[in-house]
C-alpha cells in the first residue's frame, strides 16, 4: 500500500511521542506510516495498522509494543499490526519471532509443546517437528490458524503450519536459542556502531560561515521568491531560515531541507551531501540564519510544491536595521502599542524593549489602548535590556458634557428668530478646505420666514467623493460668486439672530474661518447645536444623524447632503425639539447647558485620543485609577476618561496630544488658530507623526494631498513654539520591522467591517530608528527635525522618574508587637505540652523556625492566621489547614494547624515526659503502639509526623509562607 505524506508524518510524530531512539528510526522505521487507526470507544481500545519498510528485529518490535501500552494506558488498551513494504524475510527472522508467537497463543493446550519447538521455513510454510501423528493432528487443528494470524501481525506473509515427525527436538531447541542470541547480538552491535558513527560526526564542528558547494558572488542577481511561479533551470535566492531538517538516507548520504523566506514569499530548499566533509557543514545550518542558495527549481511530487534543489548554499549576513545616530543622540519612542492593544498590535513588548536596547535607545514608552496589562512584562524586559521603560496609556478623552448652546444669551426660546444654516464643502477641514454651498432659513414662531442660498466658487476641482455625496459638480460652480462675497452677504443677512446647525461645531468652524478670510469679525451670535439637543432629548437612540431624526419625528428630507434641503429639514427639526425643551422647563437660551455633565452625559461626547505618561509612582497609581474608572464607571463602546476625572487625577502624569484622532490634530484641521491654541493649552506636549503614518487621511480625502499633510505637521510644530510646549516626533509603533506589517494586516482584516481600520490601507507603523525618523521629518529642516525627533523626546524621558509597576519587596501587613506575640504564644503552648524545661529537639525546632519567620517579617502572617482560626472556631465554624503549613511547628503551637511536624514521639499529658523516635524507624506518631507513662501510669499521647520545616519556608527559610485555611459551618 502506498502511504500518503500525512500517514508518514503522523507515524514520525507517533515515534517521537513514544521516544523511540533516532538511530532505530533511521535504520528500521524511516519511510513507514500509519495506515489506519481503529478506535473502539465501547471497549476503550485503539488498534494501529502500521506499515514499515521490512521485518523488524524482535527487540524493536517489543520496544514498540511496550511504549505504545505505556503511552496510551490512561486512554485505552492498545494493539498494533505490521505490514512490510519489502515482503522478503529470512528463516532466522521467522525463528527469532517464534517465542513471541508462542507467548501469544497461551490459550491453546499445545502452548507448552510449541514453546519447546523451533520451526523450519519452506516458502510460506512453517515446518514443526513432532514426535508422532497424534501430536501432528493436534497442532494442525488447534494452532495452525493462531500461528498464521500472529505472524501476520509481525509483518510476515500468512504462513501455513505443517509438521514433520522427528526425534531430535533437543538439538532444535539448542539451535533456536543460539539463533536468538545471535540476532540480539547483531542488533546490539548495529546500535553501538550507529551511536559511534553519530558521535564521530557530532564531534566534528564546523567553524566559520557555511559554504556548501561553490561561493556565490555578492553581485549575483537575486530573484525575489514571489517571482518564482514555475520550474526554472537556475535561480539564486536569499532569505531567512525558519525551518531546518537533516535526514540520513539509507544510501548513507544526508538530506538537508531548509525553508526560507525573503518576506515576499517562501520556498523549500533541498540539498544532498556529496561526501562526509559536507555533513558537519549541513548540520551547522540553524534557524535564524540568512542564506543565499543557487540551484534548479523543480516541482516536487512528494511535497506537491515547487522546491529548489540547491547546488550551492552560502551563509550571509542578513539585512538588519541599525540606529546609526551617535551615542547620546538617539531618539526615544513615546507612542507604542503591544498585543495588549486589543486586536491591533502584534509584537510582544519584551521584543520591542529589547530592540530599543539593541539600538542604544535610553528609554521607550508603552502606550496601549486604555489598558496597562503589558506593564509587568515591560518592566522585566526593561531591567534585562537596560532600557528605561515609560509607563503610559493611549486613553479616550471625552468632555463631561458637550454644550448644546454656544455664546450663551438670555433670550426667550419661544420668541427668538433662528437662522438655521448648513454648508457643503470641498472637504472636512475648515482651515484647508472651502465652502461650495451655503444655505440658510430663518425660523420664527414655528414657521420658515426667509431663505438664503448660494453656491461659491472654490477655484479647484471637486473630488469624486464630494460630487457623489452632494450632487454638486464643477460646472455648477463655474459662474458662482467668490467665497468671500458669499460670506459677506450671509453675515449681513443673518443679523444678530441665533444660529442653528446640526453638528454646529463643524459648521461654525467653516463660518468663523470663512468670516476671517473675508475680513469679517468672528461671530458672537448665540448658537444651538441640534445634534447635541437631539442627544439630550433622545438618549435611547443609537445615532442622531439628521436623516435618522427626521425619520423619527416624521419630517420630510429630500436630497440629503444638499445644503438648502438639509437646512429646511433642520429648521422643522428645531421647531419640534424646542417644543419638548420648553415643556421640560428650559425657557431661555442660557439654560440649555444646565444639564451638561449630568448623568450619562459622558456618553454624548465623541472620544478623542490622548497619551498619558506616568512620571512617578504617584502618577502610576493615578494612571491605574483612570484606567479602572474608565472601564468600570465610564465605559460606553470604549473606556472613556472624562476631562474632569483627568483633572482630578492628573498629578504625576504628562498628557500628550496623541495621533490624528486627538482633539488638537482635529482642531488644527477644522478650527481657527486661536481656537486650536485654546484647546492645546490643556496638554503638556504635542505629538507629530511621520507623513506616511498619516497618509490614510489623504486616502479618505480628509486631507487634500501630502503637501497639505506636511503643512498641518508644520503648523503643529509652530503651535508648540507659540505655546512653549515641547513637540515630539512619535511613530505610533505597532511592530518592529516593515515586513511585520503583514501580521497586523491579517489581525485587523480578521475583524471585517467592525474595525474602521479596514476602510483604508494600513499605515506603516514599524519601530523607526533615529535616522529613519529624522528622514521622515527632513521637510521641516535639519535643526527642527533633530529637535522634535531627538532633543524633545529625550527631554520628555528625563521628566520620568524611577517608576515601579512591579514591587521588588514584600509588603507584609503591620501589627504592633507581632514578633513578640508570635514568639510568646509558641513557647507558651510548647511548655504546656512538653513541660517548662523543653526537650532539646523541641526547643531547637522552635528557635530554628522563629528565627526565619521573624527574621523575614512573616510573624504577622502567622498571627493573622491564628486570629482567623480562633475567631472562626468561636463563631461556630470548623477550620482545617491545608498544604505545607503542616510542616511548621510554630503553626502547630499557634493552633493554626493540628499537624505536628516533629519526629514521632510519646508525651505524657500529666508529667510532660516525652520519648522521640528520630531514627526513621517510625513514619508517624499515630503508628506507635499504645503505651503508658512509666512515672504516672497515664496513657501517652502519640504525635509527630516527621516533616521538615524546609517544606514550608524553603531551605533558607525565606520562602513566602502560603497558609491555606478551609472554613465551613459546623
Amino acid at each position: 500500500m502506498s502511504l500518503t505524506n500525512e500517514q508518514q508524518e503522523r507515524f514520525q510524530i507517533l515515534l517521537q511521542q513514544l521516544q523511540i531512539p533516532d538511530d532505530l528510526i533511521n535504520q528500521y522505521l524511516q519511510g513507514g506510516g500509519i495506515e489506519r487507526l481503529v478506535i473502539d470507544k465501547a471497549n476503550k481500545s485503539w488498534h494501529f495498522d502500521l506499515q514499515v519498510p521490512r521485518i523488524l528485529p524482535t527487540e524493536l518490535y517489543e520496544l514498540l509494543e511496550t511504549k505504545l501500552k505505556q503511552s496510551f494506558s490512561h486512554i485505552a488498551r492498545t494493539t498494533f499490526a505490521l505490514e512490510t513494504e519489502n515482503k522478503q524475510f529470512t528463516e532466522e527472522e521467522v525463528r527469532a519471532y517464534w517465542p513471541l508467537c508462542t507467548e501469544r497463543i497461551t490459550f491453546s493446550p499445545m502452548f507448552a509443546y510449541l514453546k519447546k519447538q523451533l520451526p523450519q521455513v519452506n516458502g510460506v510454510k512453517l515446518l514443526i517437528n513432532v514426535n508422532n501423528e497424534l501430536e501432528s493432528t493436534a497442532l494442525k487443528k488447534n494452532v495452525a490458524k493462531p500461528v498464521g494470524d500472529q505472524y501476520e501481525t509481525f509483518g510476515f506473509p500468512r504462513f501455513q503450519l505443517d509438521t514433520h515427525i522427528q526425534q531430535n527436538t533437543e538439538e532444535m531447541q539448542k539451535f533456536r536459542e543460539q539463533t536468538q542470541q545471535e540476532d540480539r547480538e547483531r542488533v546490539i552491535q548495529a546500535m553501538e556502531e550507529m551511536a559511534k558513527k553519530q558521535a564521530e560526526e557530532s564531534s566534528v564542528v564546523h567553524e566559520g560561515p557555511v559554504v556548501l558547494g561553490y561561493l556565490i558572488k555578492p553581485d549575483e542577481e537575486i530573484t525575489p521568491m514571489r517571482e518564482i511561479q514555475d520550474e526554472e533551470r537556475r535561480k539564486t535566492v536569499q532569505g531567512y531560515v525558519f525551518h531546518v531538517e537533516t535526514k540520513e538516507l539509507r544510501s548513507g548520504r544526508t538530506l538537508l531541507t531548509l525553508k526560507i523566506t525573503d518576506y515576499t514569499d517562501s520556498i523549500m530548499i533541498k540539498m544532498f551531501s556529496r561526501d562526509k566533509e559536507d555533513i558537519p557543514m549541513l548540520q551547522s545550518l540553524k534557524k535564524g540564519m540568512w542564506v543565499k542558495a543557487r540551484g534548479s527549481v523543480q516541482n516536487d511530487t512528494f511535497v506537491r510544491d515547487l522546491v529548489m534543489i540547491a547546488n550551492d548554499i552560502n551563509e550571509i549576513t542578513g539585512p538588519s536595521r541599525k540606529d546609526k545616530a551617535p551615542e547620546g543622540e538617539k531618539r526615544v519612542e513615546l507612542h507604542l502599542h503591544t498585543p495588549m492593544s486589543q486586536m491591533d498590535a502584534v509584537t510582544p513588548v519584551s521584543r520591542l524593549v529589547a530592540q530599543a536596547g539593541k539600538w542604544g535607545h535610553e528609554a521607550i514608552a508603552v502606550t496601549d489602548h486604555a489598558v496597562a496589562q503589558s506593564f509587568p512584562e515591560a518592566y522585566s524586559a526593561g531591567k534585562k535590556a537596560g532600557v528605561k521603560v515609560i509607563y503610559g496609556v493611549e486613553a479616550n478623552l471625552v468632555n463631561d458634557g458637550v454644550p448644546i448652546a454656544y455664546n450663551e444669551a438670555h433670550r426667550l426660546l419661544a420668541e427668538e428668530t433662528y437662522v438655521v444654516f448648513d454648508v457643503e464643502t470641498t472637504g472636512l477641514s475648515a482651515v484647508y478646505d472651502t465652502v461650495i454651498e451655503l444655505a440658510a432659513v430663518k425660523v420664527k414662531g414655528g414657521e420658515i420666514i426667509d431663505r438664503f442660498e448660494s453656491f461659491a466658487n472654490p477655484h479647484q476641482p471637486l473630488s469624486a467623493t464630494i460630487i457623489e455625496l452632494t450632487g454638486i459638480t464643477d460646472d455648477m460652480l463655474t459662474d458662482a460668486p467668490e467665497v468671500d462675497e458669499v460670506f459677506k452677504k450671509f453675515e449681513e443677512w443673518m443679523g444678530d439672530h441665533t444660529l442653528v446647525a446640526h453638528n454646529a461645531s463643524f459648521d461654525m468652524g467653516f463660518i468663523n474661518v470663512g468670516f476671517k478670510k473675508a475680513g469679517l469679525e468672528k461671530t458672537n451670535n448665540p448658537v444651538i447645536d441640534t445634534l447635541e439637543l437631539a442627544r439630550f432629548l433622545f438618549p435611547e437612540m443609537k445615532n442622531h444623524r439628521l436623516n435618522t431624526m427626521c425619520k423619527k419625528l416624521d419630517i420630510e428630507l429630500t436630497q440629503h447632503h444638499r445644503a438648502i434641503y438639509d437646512t429646511e429639514a433642520t429648521g422643522y427639526l428645531l421647531v419640534k425639539m424646542l417644543k419638548d425643551v420648553i415643556e421640560k422647563g428650559f425657557e431661555y437660551h442660557d439654560q440649555l447647558n444646565d444639564s451638561m455633565g449630568q448623568g450619562d452625559a459622558y456618553k454624548r461626547g465623541r472620544p478623542s485620543h490622548m497619551t498619558l505618561l506616568a512620571t512617578s509612582d504617584v502618577g502610576l497609581k493615578n494612571l491605574y485609577k483612570l484606567v479602572s474608572y474608565s472601564h468600570l464607571n465610564y465605559f460606553y463602546r470604549v473606556p472613556r476618561v472624562p476631562r474632569s476625572l483627568l483633572k482630578k487625577y492628573r498629578e504625576g502624569i504628562l498628557v500628550g496630544t496623541a495621533c490624528d484622532k486627538g482633539e488638537v490634530f482635529e482642531a488644527m484641521m477644522q478650527k481657527a488658530p486661536e481656537e486650536v491654541e485654546e484647546i492645546a493649552q490643556f496638554y503638556d506636549y504635542i505629538e507629530v507623526m511621520p507623513p506616511e503614518v498619516l497618509r490614510h487621511l489623504v486616502e479618505r480625502e480628509l486631507v487634500r494631498d501630502e503637501g497639505q499633510l506636511k503643512t498641518i505637521i508644520s503648523n503643529l510644530v509652530k503651535l508648540g513654539e507659540t505655546l512653549d510646549k515641547p513637540v515630539v516626533a512619535t511613530g505610533n509603533v505597532h511592530y518592529i520591522d516593515p515586513e511585520d506589517a503583514m501580521y497586523r494586516k491579517i489581525l485587523v482584516s480578521s475583524q471585517g467591517g467592525a474595525n474602521p481600520l479596514n476602510r483604508h490601507s494600513l499605515p506603516p507603523v514599524h519601530f523607526r530608528t533615529t535616522d529613519e525618523m529624522l528622514e521622515c521629518f527632513s521637510f521641516l529642516g535639519e535643526d527642527v527635525a533633530k529637535e522634535i525627533v531627538v532633543t524633545n523626546t529625550q527631554k520628555i524621558a528625563s521628566l520620568i522618574g524611577d517608576v515601579h509597576p512591579v514591587k521588588d519587596d514584600l509588603y507584609t501587613p503591620k501589627i504592633e508587637g507581632a514578633d513578640d506575640e508570635t514568639r510568646d504564644m509558641s513557647y507558651k503552648m510548647a511548655r504546656s505540652i512538653y513541660g517548662e524545661e523543653l526537650p532539646e529537639i523541641v526547643e531547637a525546632r522552635l528557635e530554628k523556625e522563629l528565627k526565619s519567620i521573624i527574621g523575614h517579617g512573616f510573624a504577622v502572617i502567622y498571627l493573622i492566621s491564628h486570629k482567623l482560626v480562633k475567631k472562626s472556631l468561636v463563631d461556630g465554624y470548623l477550620v482545617g489547614s491545608r498544604g505545607s503549613v503542616g510542616s511548621s511547628f510554630v503553626a502547630t503551637m499557634m493552633e493554626i494547624t493540628e499537624v505536628n511536624p516533629l519526629p514521632p514521639h510519646y508525651v505524657c499529658p500529666k508529667c510532660k515526659q516525652s520519648e522521640f523516635f528520630n531514627d526513621g524507624s517510625v513514619g508517624s506518631g499515630f503508628d506507635l503502639p499504645d503505651k503508658e507513662c512509666p512515672a504516672c501510669n497515664v496513657p501517652y499521647v502519640k504525635d509527630g509526623h516527621d516533616i521538615p520545616f524546609e517544606t514550608f519556608l524553603g531551605f533558607k527559610g525565606d520562602k513566602v509562607p502560603d497558609i491555606d485555611l478551609s472554613v465551613t459551618r459546623s
